[in-house]
């Protein structure tokens, strides 16, 4: 057992402003492609299947995120993705915050190689979904630049970059 919390907060705090996102958008903006790139939904879709293959694989402790579904309809609607997004939220809230217990995870990583299971936890998990969901929010908001989307001052902004910044400002 570990002697701090798991990062349950910046989870759901990250799943919050994309539920924001998905409440301002219109299903369009979200499912269409922006210029030659993928639309805002396939960046969301891709987000949130990574939740969904970390909670599919933590009660047996072997997560695999290249075993997402890759369903369609998270990309091509924002009610099917808000939906999926609180069912994500309602499962986060049912994950003890003081086990950490340990995983086994799988991803590639480029090699090409299956298979490949590395020693985890719980946290460590949480750690990169936080860091994971945070890049991508910065890709969408980078794909919305220009179509009059007001998106939060911290969507698409790392924690640590969003402390630094309060401090600077001292």
């Amino acid at each position: 057992m570990s002697t701090s919390r798991l990062p349950l907060d910046g989870n759901r705090s990250l799943l919050a402003q994309g539920i924001d996102l998905l409440e301002l958008l219109d299903d369009a903006l979200y499912s269409n492609p922006r210029g030659a790139w993928a639309p805002v939904g396939a960046q969301y879709r891709h987000v949130l299947e990574h939740y969904q293959s970390f909670l599919e694989g933590a009660p047996a402790r072997r997560v695999d995120y290249d075993a997402r579904a890759r369903d369609a309809r998270l990309e091509r609607s924002r009610a099917f993705a808000l939906d999926a997004t609180r069912d994500v939220l309602a499962a986060l809230a049912c994950i003890d915050p003081d086990e950490d217990p340990a995983l086994q995870v799988q991803m590639d990583c480029g090699s090409g190689e299956c298979g490949d299971w590395r020693a985890s936890s719980v946290g460590r998990e949480l750690q990169f979904l936080c860091s994971h969901t945070v890049h991508h929010f910065a890709l969408i908001k980078l794909l919305l630049e220009g179509a009059g989307v007001e998106l939060a001052p911290e969507f698409g902004v790392a924690p640590s970059t969003l402390a630094y910044q309060r401090t600077a400002q001292r």
